[in-house]
């Protein structure tokens, strides 16, 4: 099990969303509002399967991929380049790279291409769209990755190793990952209610020592050896990352005003998931709120992007109404090969730490 508490406060200075909910944080916070869903469709050769698509115009993977970095760029105020953050520190989490784009250049040409450069050019392009001099760091644990990429950022503020940093989770379209998923039978069916339904997504958080409207209370990342594809029944490994996260930010779990469970659709996850929660919160859960059925599960993007947009609707009064203003918020991830991982985060008062 990996993370500890940072000894000094990390704080969300601004925050970037780009999903099928819309084009930024603000328009995710209306459609989640309004109870927006826009489903799109993607054909395999076995069958149609729903799709949550960037609302883009772009048809090109290249240009799609560089429109919507730079649009999360500019919410979190980079600007392209941005000279004022340019020496800070880059994690990126994503679970897919570049697929999409090897599988285009493949059309293109009529050929399989391969690349033993995807992971590479991947960095290059989350470097160029937040113009930043530093080799990005770049993390890939499936469903975990942008939270371990937020982890990382979290202890290098926390203990002091930099003032800022910029995490970023990424996911965009791939056949390869919607067929691989499909060959698992994981998929929901064209009519089918059960089942993932997959999504793209970009979403970008600039963290800061100084100070911001939400702190970052704990991050943790564990890992479950029981599966390749689903932790232990019966909870315990999630149950005690989320408690070391709880003891971590200093709470209990009483403490809790809101959380954001996995809620992938699959009994393998969803249950022990389940479980663990009860084990910890009892006969007092705190209320939920998910979102894999309003933008879709986006994979290594998951983390950052359901996040975002958590922190664009409770920006808004209306969102904060709907959710009784609540103070302290718990992610909590599960993905494939036994990872898992829970983010506290907490709203400050007057853009500062209460404590």
């Amino acid at each position: 099990m990996s993370g500890v508490d940072a000894a000094r406060p990390v704080y969300i200075a601004r925050h970037g969303h780009v999903s099928a909910l819309g084009l930024s944080s603000a328009a995710a916070a209306a459609a989640l509002l309004a109870d927006e869903t826009n489903i799109a469709w993607r054909d395999l050769p076995d069958g149609r399967y729903p799709w949550f698509a960037l609302p883009l115009p772009e048809r090109d993977w290249q240009a799609r991929a560089r429109r919507a970095l730079g649009l999360v760029a500019a919410e979190l105020g980079l600007g392209l380049p941005s000279a004022a953050f340019v020496d800070l520190p880059l994690f990126v989490g994503s679970s897919a790279l570049e697929a999409g784009a090897i599988e285009a250049r493949s059309r293109a040409s009529g050929v399989l291409v391969t690349s033993h450069d995807d992971v590479g050019s991947f960095c290059v392009s989350m470097r160029a769209a937040f113009g930043v001099a530093a080799e990005p760091w770049l993390f890939s644990t499936s469903c975990t990755s942008g939270f371990a990429a937020l982890e990382a950022a979290f202890l290098l503020i926390g203990h002091g190793e930099a003032d800022g940093a910029l995490v970023l989770g990424a996911e965009f379209g791939s056949d390869t990952t919607l067929a691989g998923f499909a060959g698992l039978g994981l998929l929901a069916r064209d009519g089918d209610d059960a089942g993932l339904i997959l999504g793209e997504a970009v979403a970008g958080l600039r963290l800061t020592a100084q100070s911001g409207d939400w702190r970052i209370a704990a991050c943790r990342l564990g890992t479950d050896g029981y599966s390749v594809t689903s932790p232990t029944p019966d909870g315990r490994v999630i149950a005690a990352n989320i408690a070391a996260a709880l003891a971590d930010a200093g709470l209990a779990a009483s403490d809790i005003d809101l959380v954001k469970p996995h809620r992938g659709r699959m009994a393998g996850t969803d249950g022990p998931e389940e479980v663990a929660l009860d084990l910890l919160f009892g006969a007092r859960r705190p209320p939920e709120i998910t979102f894999k059925r309003r933008f879709g599960h986006t994979l290594g993007a998951s983390g950052p992007a359901e996040l975002t947009a958590l922190l664009a609707l409770l920006d808004t009064p209306a969102g904060q109404a709907r959710h009784s203003q609540p103070r302290r918020l718990l992610f909590n991830l599960v993905g494939f090969g036994g990872s898992t991982a829970t983010v506290i985060v907490e709203r400050c008062r007057g853009g500062g730490d209460e404590n």
